[in-house]
């Protein structure tokens, strides 16, 4: 049995060469989304006509202006931007909408917004050939949810307080 040394923080760590394959995808990704790599290349390997965009880039909400939008796509320059967070909002004593606080959105919401701007680079307006290929690119993230109720352990837990 070996024993691998941990290397300390000031020695460097050798890093592997990317394969062909990987190098295939050619986007520019932000830091901040490069967990959504992997999905790309996934798609990208059982889809091979998927177009890819050339730069995704995230995006963060204000609390001063109230905004509902969760991605954007820009086709002269095939940029998609992506929201990161999303805002609370509650009434004020005036009745008036302001938010509230600012939270961060769940991976699989992110990458459904990921799946819906990339079917924007295919098919442009909102319309049933739309709908199905955003389905389609989703279904090959191969994404995996627990059930909110039994949290994948196939047991539902009934409360006896309404």
């Amino acid at each position: 049995m070996t024993v691998k040394k941990i290397p300390k923080l000031s020695q460097k760590i050798s890093v592997k060469k990317r394969s062909k394959e990987a190098l295939d995808v050619g986007s520019s990704i932000s830091p901040h989304l490069a967990w959504v790599y992997p999905f790309l290349l996934k798609a990208k390997r059982k889809m091979p006509s998927l177009t890819l965009p050339k730069q995704i880039r995230p995006f963060k909400p204000t609390k001063n202006k109230i905004m509902r939008v969760f991605g954007n796509v820009y086709f002269e320059k095939k940029l998609v931007m992506l929201a990161t967070h999303t805002q609370q909002t509650c009434l004020n004593k005036r009745g008036q909408l302001k938010v509230k606080k600012i939270i961060r959105l769940p991976k699989a919401k992110v990458l459904d917004t990921l799946a819906h701007e990339l079917a924007h680079l295919r098919y442009q307006d909102h319309g049933y050939e739309h709908e199905q290929y955003t389905r389609m690119i989703f279904k090959t993230f191969d994404i995996k949810e627990k059930c909110p109720y039994c949290r994948g352990s196939g047991k539902i837990h009934i409360d006896s307080k309404p």
